[in-house]
């Protein structure tokens, strides 16, 4: 099944916003008003939002990711087990702090469409909205009984290995850094005195030195 904003304009999208930061809510309803989608309804926290995410099912959810006592990955989880059947194919897009690899393969794991990290910008959250409305990703169902966007596995897969990849390539190149400053820390202890004025005393001078008696320079002849 496609999702709820398919298709769709963001003139056209009603937006549930849930996030329990006072001053990220403010911010984020600013630059909703500067996009002005059709509908914006904003709650503070996943309990009193979901009454009516289930009576009147929104287009799109922005949700916090910390929040308490019912987080934001918490509503996801509960949104795409296939228990309230109005909100499987609602997309989330997460509101987080913190864009961490491993956070960001868990929302995606729990079949939220994007992930933005604040400071959010309206050009920001406009692209994203944008492209979920362009999505054309279905919600299939999971091993586990529940919902996740079609494809969400391989594109994880796929992100572990170039993560593995790099990890590997992070890796040797620590390896080097540390030979060569153990080879520079070497060469450092073998390193000789510095010379001293005694050192650049000249000895007796060879008879090589003495410019008459070198027969492989020309003489001057004497007139």
């Amino acid at each position: 099944m496609h999702h709820t904003s398919f298709g769709k304009d963001i003139s056209q999208l009603d937006v549930v916003l849930v996030e329990q930061s006072k001053p990220t809510q403010a911010i984020l309803r600013g630059i909703l008003g500067s996009l002005k989608p059709g509908r914006v309804r904003v709650y503070d926290n996943p309990r009193a939002a979901l009454p009516m995410l289930i009576s009147d099912p929104p287009d799109i959810v922005l949700s916090g990711w910390e929040m308490k006592p019912v987080s934001g990955y918490q509503l996801l989880k509960l949104m795409r087990s296939g228990k309230i059947p109005e909100l499987i194919n609602v997309p989330l897009v997460f509101i987080t702090a913190y864009g961490t690899r491993a956070l960001v393969m868990r929302a995606l794991e729990a079949g939220a469409h994007h992930l933005l990290v604040t400071p959010i910008s309206s050009a920001g959250l406009k692209k994203s909205l944008e492209s979920i409305c362009k999505d054309r990703r279905q919600f299939v169902s999971d091993k586990r009984g529940g919902f996740i966007i079609d494809g969400t596995v391989k594109r994880l897969e796929q992100n572990q290995a170039k993560f593995a990849t790099l990890d590997r390539a992070r890796a040797y190149q620590r390896d080097e850094d540390a030979r060569e400053a153990r080879a520079d820390e070497a060469a450092g202890s073998d390193e000789l005195e510095p010379l001293s004025l005694k050192d650049l005393e000249v000895g007796a001078a060879s008879p090589a030195d003495g410019f008459s008696r070198n027969p492989y320079l020309t003489r001057r002849s004497k007139t």
